[in-house]
């Protein structure tokens, strides 16, 4: 009891924030999202409209919170009649709600947990359209620019928290990731490689692997056909932080790919389209530095291969060029990074 009554009585301040497109419209749900991508400032967002005595919150991350407090969660709010809504934070486990009759909010960075009766809702990194929301006296073409620097979250400005977010095996693997970003990788390739500088087993790279895809901070892209992926970062500054060889195709593919992630679908790569979905019959091509001259003769190529998947809307997404033209039924649109993020 004195646990849950210190975090009653030493709440943060539920300040309301307005700057993600997603925000919370219901109760008795469960945010997933990475760490720093701002689901305590959601969910502080929903709060600021309830009286402080109407608010439980506790953060599971606090040194000072214990597992065990929850045992007395119902005879607590028995005893606290006042309190309207209960918020948990940062949950690595399945606390047990069955008796608790008040509406409920929950956050946590395990893609896997799943609680029974609670709908999820995704937050993810700022994208493109997020970002300058928060940057408006900026001129667009700058933000193009720093968007790339600062990247979409506090990693890509803060190299301290990658030390103090993850594991020695973790921050080697996404080294070596970084290093090899766009290219097609494999466990048993990471494997070798890391084995020449940490002591660890090929199991506990697997894990490891798995892990940072489960906690959203590495996204998986499978190849259409043949057992192959490549693995991107969910935010794609982490390429720059994590080693000082520059290769600006792969962080601009990167880029291009974490602007996809709002459409919740599943994409796929070839050698013909970096990405594309069978679903909406689309593909994209990063093409930052190619002139338009070079994007046609390129879109007259891949042509046979957009016709054989169904693919009939073709984006060349570039640094500056724009045009758009049709072929054998398919649209081919050249656009700018900033005006094709802004436009969907």
């Amino acid at each position: 009891m004195k646990i849950l009554q210190f975090f009653y009585e030493n709440h943060p301040k539920f300040e309301a924030s307005n700057e993600r497109k997603t925000q919370i419209t219901k109760t008795n749900i469960i945010i997933k999202g990475p760490k720093h991508c701002g689901k305590k400032k959601l969910i502080f967002n929903f709060l600021s409209s309830f009286k402080n005595n109407e608010v439980l919150f506790l953060n599971t991350n606090d040194i000072r919170f214990e597992k065990n407090s929850l045992l007395n969660l119902e005879a607590f709010l028995q005893t606290h009649p006042q309190i309207k809504i209960l918020c948990i934070c940062d949950l690595d486990f399945v606390p047990k709600f069955d008796k608790i009759n008040i509406p409920i909010i929950l956050s946590t960075n395990k893609k896997n947990l799943y609680i029974e009766g609670f709908e999820e809702l995704e937050l993810d990194y700022f994208d493109f359209e997020e970002f300058i929301s928060i940057n408006k006296n900026l001129p667009i073409n700058h933000l193009v620019g720093l968007f790339l620097q600062i990247g979409r979250s506090k990693f890509g400005e803060n190299n301290e928290l990658l030390k103090q977010d993850f594991s020695l095996l973790d921050l080697e693997i996404l080294k070596y990731l970084a290093l090899n970003l766009g290219q097609q990788i494999s466990i048993s390739q990471i494997f070798l490689e890391l084995k020449t500088k940490i002591k660890t087993s090929k199991d506990s790279v697997y894990q490891s692997i798995k892990n940072l895809e489960n906690t959203f901070i590495i996204k998986n892209l499978n190849h259409d056909e043949k057992k192959l992926q490549k693995i991107y970062f969910r935010d794609f500054a982490m390429k720059n932080a994590l080693c000082i060889q520059k290769d600006f195709n792969a962080l601009f593919e990167n880029l291009i790919f974490s602007e996809l992630f709002k459409f919740k679908k599943d994409f796929f790569y070839n050698k013909f389209f970096n990405f594309y979905n069978k679903e909406t019959q689309t593909a994209y091509i990063s093409s930052p530095t190619l002139d338009i001259d070079l994007i046609k003769i390129k879109a007259k190529k891949i042509l046979p291969k957009a016709l054989e998947l169904h693919i009939f809307h073709i984006f060349f997404i570039t640094l500056s060029n724009e045009d758009s033209f049709f072929d054998q039924g398919i649209k081919f649109e050249i656009l700018p990074f900033d005006k094709w993020a802004l436009g969907f």
